[in-house]
């Protein structure tokens, strides 16, 4: 069976972390190298790998026109595939210009969707984009909001459009697909069985030792360690602490009133929704 499970969700809301559970379980258990990761099919905007499949370069093309053409690596991608591919995607879910989904439906075997507290998120974006903290809530809120867009330089991922943080999780939720709903704070607080759930979802055949083992393997204690060792080549330039602090309601000692009442009024129906008002 070859298709995509995608693993989405708006920027650090623990999409990383499940991978590495995921690249722990399929070694029953071990450590896993974090810059080494080959389990799942890395990252759905690689901008190498898009050049490579499509035999173009992505530079000639305007950001409409490799938007347009997404579907069709996607596509090309899953033809070579011996099996189901895990894709790490921060997208939203939506059309291309030429109005067909940017992640073809047909080729789509399940969503596993991330969510975490909007008000943690700002705290921990901020410090990975290196950016104000207002900064950082004015770009959760902006329904416009892009990934990768620089005129400086080339980046590693394609343009990818976020969404405001509401609208990334309206637009998955929406999707015509199977998914996964996985809360960050449910993962924190009992994570062998949701990080299980999403074994199961995947349909990897595993057993309750196997999971735990994983679980222990990728502690925030040990991702740090291991980022102290030999770095991550995921983090931005710049970012030496991308595994920072892994928990829950770390936004009461870095929030001020004023911008904890901001994300609440431009979130506050999704917030309640999710039990996080």
């Amino acid at each position: 069976m070859t298709g995509y499970f995608w693993l989405a969700s708006y920027p650090k809301s623990g999409n990383t972390w499940l991978r590495l559970f995921l690249e722990s379980l399929n070694t029953d258990g071990a450590m896993p190298d974090i810059n080494a990761m080959t389990f799942s099919s890395g990252h759905a905007a690689m901008r190498d790998e898009f050049e490579r499949i499509l035999d173009i370069e992505s530079n000639d093309l305007t950001d409409a026109e490799i938007a347009c053409a997404r579907p069709r690596f996607y596509e090309l991608k899953s033809q070579t595939a011996s099996s189901a591919m895990i894709c790490k995607v921060h997208d939203a879910w939506g059309m291309t210009p030429a109005g067909e989904p940017l992640f073809p439906p047909e080729l789509t075997l399940g969503v596993i969707y991330l969510i975490r507290d909007p008000r943690d998120v700002a705290v921990s974006l901020a410090h990975h984009m290196r950016q104000s903290v207002d900064q950082t809530i004015e770009r959760m809120g902006n329904t416009d909001a892009m990934m990768s867009m620089s005129k400086r330089f080339i980046p590693k991922q394609l343009p990818q459009r976020l969404n405001s943080w509401n609208g990334h999780i309206e637009s998955w939720l929406s999707a015509p697909v199977k998914r996964l709903l996985l809360k960050y704070e449910d993962m924190l607080s009992d994570p062998v069985r949701h990080f299980g759930a999403t074994a199961r979802f995947l349909g990897i055949h595993t057993d309750d030792a196997k999971i735990v083992a994983a679980v222990e393997a990728v502690t925030f204690e040990r991702l740090r360690a291991a980022e102290k060792a030999d770095g991550f080549i995921e983090a931005p330039p710049g970012v030496d602490d991308f595994f920072r602090r892994g928990m829950a309601g770390g936004w009461r000692d870095s929030l001020t009133s004023a911008q904890i009442a901001r994300i609440e009024s431009d979130h506050g129906a999704m917030m309640r929704r999710f039990d996080y008002l």
